[in-house]
């Protein structure tokens, strides 16, 4: 009997290739990348044909000689940083940065991987270090089937029926967030759901520590605009986006915009836009989720279950924390020597602004000394053409029109009493 590298089903020695899945076994890999088909893992597992790989992970198909199960076995090698010795098993990877990159994404591979096999609806069951690497074994997945087969099939997903999924999928990760481990691979493939309406996490992408080292695996239309950047801090919102992804695919029929086109021009429509009958706290809660920037994104499964359940959540808008991030201090954000200088430049402009009122007042002076000299010097005017006789007030007049004499005064008319002004004053008296 021979066993096929791809089905790991048994067949016949007669047949040139497997009856069940049609794959003739050539007995060479399909990369030279990848494991020869048949090899040994942990003097237990068989590794096949890769099934799939990506720029952190190849996956093949394999079986589990001790529980006599088909399973996945996840081998880490990164793009760039690694490669398989030509003809043979172990992975090799260059000295210096490269190889500190390279081991600081297989000791966080290996540390969540080992803290995965205690929880329950998730598909990874061990994981060993062999040949240079680490591998992760992952169980298949009975009785159920995947959230992109109902999406893509012809069922009609019932409004409560897509809450249930939801619910679930936040149920089973949020006790992996407060671990402090990223999913960063939540899309309808990674989904299962079983007969029960259970369901089951798999292929991890391992990318919370990773993503600052290496390029991490995207998912187009379900991963965050932060996980397309090497050297970002991933968070959980990057699993939040992911779920509301699906929410909103299940909603509309539509999967979202691939977030590196929303950046450049957000042209996401709201649900209820697109005619689909839903609350405007529940659409407000969808699409929060569905933020481009971390930072106003909703942060974790437990809010984003809260705002899908208030009728009263309200939109948050990018705008608005664009406004905000301008209002950062100038001067407190500038180091010790260009605060220095900036002193210095107001010191010098103080300075020259006292010297130029000290001239000013100094010019000022030496104008009017000059103008006292040259009056000093003027000739006394002659009698009747002084600069009192121009410029005489009302009561020199009047002073020098007096009667001199006694005889004067005798012909002299007194003034008439003017009688309105004297009544106007009594009235301006009654009105105050």
């Amino acid at each position: 009997m021979h066993r096929c590298m791809q089905c790991m089903k048994e067949y016949s020695d007669r047949e040139d290739k497997c009856p069940y899945c049609g794959k003739r076994d050539t007995g060479m890999p399909e990369s030279s990348r990848h494991l020869m088909p048949g090899t040994v893992l942990n003097d237990r597992y068989i590794a096949g044909y890769a099934v799939d790989t990506n720029s952190v992970f190849v996956t093949y198909a394999g079986w589990d000689s001790e529980n006599k199960r088909k399973v996945l076995i996840n081998e880490y090698l990164p793009n760039n940083l690694a490669y398989r010795e030509k003809g043979g098993s172990n992975v090799v990877t260059k000295s210096g940065d490269i190889a500190d990159r390279y081991y600081a994404g297989f000791d966080a591979f290996s540390d969540e991987c080992e803290d995965l096999m205690g929880f329950n609806n998730l598909d990874i069951v061990d994981g060993f270090e062999e040949n240079n690497t680490y591998y992760a074994v992952r169980k298949i997945i009975k009785g159920g089937r995947t959230l992109a087969e109902l999406i893509d099939g012809n069922f009609e997903i019932a409004k409560d029926y897509r809450k249930n999924i939801i619910v679930n999928i936040m149920r089973v990760i949020e006790p992996v967030h407060k671990a402090g481990i990223i999913h960063g691979n939540i899309c309808p493939d990674t989904i299962v759901i079983r007969k029960d309406n259970s369901v089951v996490l798999t292929d991890f992408g391992f990318c919370g520590y990773m993503s600052r080292i290496i390029p991490v695996y995207t998912n187009e239309g379900y991963s965050p605009i932060e996980q397309y950047t090497m050297g970002n801090r991933l968070t959980v919102a990057v699993d939040v986006y992911s779920i509301a992804a699906i929410y909103y695919e299940m909603l509309t029929g539509e999967i979202p915009l691939a977030a590196p086109e929303r950046q450049k021009q957000d042209t996401l429509m709201p649900p209820s836009r697109m005619g689909i009958k839903i609350r405007p706290g529940m659409e407000n809660a969808i699409m929060n989720a569905l933020n481009i920037k971390a930072e106003n994104r909703t942060a974790t499964v437990d809010e984003f279950y809260a705002e899908l359940k208030s009728k009263n959540t309200v939109r948050r808008w990018e705008r608005v924390k664009k406004a905000e991030k301008h209002t950062v201090d100038f001067y407190t954000q500038k180091s010790f020597w260009l605060k220095a200088m900036i002193w210095g430049v107001v010191l010098v402009m103080a300075f020259s602004v006292i010297i130029i009122a000290a001239e000013v007042s100094a010019i000022k002076k030496r104008a009017q000394n000059k103008e006292n000299i040259e009056i000093s010097t003027e000739s006394i005017p002659e009698e009747g053409d002084s600069f009192w006789d121009r410029f005489k007030t009302k009561s020199d007049v009047e002073e020098e029109n007096e009667p001199t004499s006694e005889e004067e005064k005798k012909y002299v008319v007194p003034s008439p009493v003017d009688d309105d002004v004297e009544s106007r004053a009594a009235v301006d008296t009654d009105v105050q």
